[in-house]
């Protein structure tokens, strides 16, 4: 288990300053709580430098009074002192200075996603490939899809390492070599895996920067899959989506090979039952899907399915499509760059149609019924398309369901 900023103090015995609200926690857990003895020594200490600071304060306002003439280099050093005492006393009292503060967290994290299909073909060439390439971007966490993997890998097979970098797998299941992901992640990020869904070929795990927690989703889809099928992971894909956002978390990023198309995702790609719906979900959960480039590019077809999904947009300075590392390997790759420093804008409200719950018998029932010969008669085109629009529109508040949901 990784340990956070607070837990790495607590293990080295560094909760020498005045403890938080979490602290005690955190104490009692590693079975780490401070005895009685150092209290009385700490209040002790605290108790000698409020003295003395009070003594030197003293004699230095009587220096003052009493000496006329301008400081000679006794005084600078009665000052000297003063200010060292002070100084001192403070960084006691402070509560947030330690003498081993753990790794320096920092503002910005790189994500980078390849679907390399199958980690351990050609002799491993493509992740050597990776790793090489990571060696001058360095990402601080890499996402992989199709690993085909299975239990005769081990994690701590060579074959298999990065340099500086932890690996967290998502097999196929019935340890068959097919599908699959992976997450490389750098071995001095605060990253804790959560296990809250059912997706088989996905991984989710969470980082705190700066009290500021973010969760990131790798995950592949099948294009194989049936209408059950899909319909199965679209269901677990929307409650895995509920669940990290019931944690309350900054930002959400997801990453994978959704093998879904959608023409506003890119413009020269034609919509699909998968991407629809896919967009319906994410959509209705304010995640705006970020790369409209090509990233599965063929002989004689391109189209963009290698997708980057994020809640706060604000927040990635930079995301794209960089071009596979291997001549054989179809998928490009995607990368996101975040900054944790930058400005959240204010919730604000938004309007969502949940079209794939829509009743569409009942939509064509009632455009049957109405009489619109009726509601045109009499009017100029102008307004007969502004009761056709009116109309429509509210046949589909009817029958398909919406509401308004602040994006925060």
């Amino acid at each position: 288990m990784v340990l956070d900023l607070n837990q790495y103090r607590a293990a080295i015995g560094m909760f020498n300053i005045r403890s938080n609200r979490n602290s005690h926690h955190i104490a009692h857990k590693y079975n780490l709580y401070p005895s009685f003895f150092f209290f009385f020594t700490s209040f002790v200490i605290k108790a000698l430098f409020s003295f003395i600071n009070l003594s030197i304060s003293l004699l230095v306002i009587f220096h003052y009074l009493y000496s006329p003439k301008y400081l000679v280099f006794h005084d600078a050093i009665i000052l000297s002192f003063f200010h060292v005492f002070f100084v001192a006393k403070m960084l006691m009292l402070s509560g947030d200075v330690h003498s081993n503060p753990g790794p320096k967290e920092k503002s910005k994290l790189s994500v980078l996603h390849w679907n390399l299909g199958s980690i351990g073909a050609h002799n491993f060439e493509k992740l050597h490939l990776l790793q090489a390439f990571n060696s001058v971007y360095k990402y601080d966490i890499i996402c992989i899809s199709e690993t085909f993997l299975d239990s005769s890998y081990s994690n701590d097979d060579q074959n298999l390492s990065i340099d500086g970098y932890n690996i967290i797998r998502a097999d196929y299941p019935g340890n068959i070599k097919r599908g699959g992901v992976c997450i490389f992640h750098k071995d001095t990020l605060p990253i804790r895996f959560l296990n809250i869904f059912q997706l088989n070929e996905c991984i989710a795990v969470e980082i705190v920067y700066e009290n500021k927690k973010c969760v990131i989703v790798s995950l592949y889809r099948s294009p194989s899959q049936n209408v059950d099928e899909f319909n199965s992971f679209l269901t677990n894909f929307e409650n895995m989506i509920e669940t990290i956002f019931n944690s309350d978390p900054l930002l959400v990023l997801i990453l994978g090979d959704f093998n879904a198309k959608l023409s506003s995702w890119r413009t020269d790609d034609s919509d699909t039952f998968e991407g629809i719906s896919i967009n319906d979900v994410t959509t209705s959960y304010g995640l705006t899907q970020m790369i409209s480039e090509p990233t599965h590019i063929l002989p004689n077809s391109s189209s963009c399915i290698d997708l980057i999904f994020c809640n706060q947009t604000n927040m990635i300075t930079n995301c794209g499509v960089i071009p596979s590392l291997h001549q054989n390997c179809h998928h490009q790759l995607t990368f996101a760059n975040l900054d944790f420093n930058v400005c959240i804008p204010p919730p604000y409200m938004r309007h969502v149609w949940h079209y794939n719950k829509a009743n569409v018998d009942l939509i064509r029932r009632a455009i049957d019924l109405f009489n619109w010969e009726q509601a045109f008669q009499n009017f100029d085109v102008n307004k007969q398309v502004e009761i056709f629009n009116s109309t429509l529109l509210n046949i589909f508040r009817n029958f398909v369901p919406n509401e308004n949901i602040i994006i925060d």
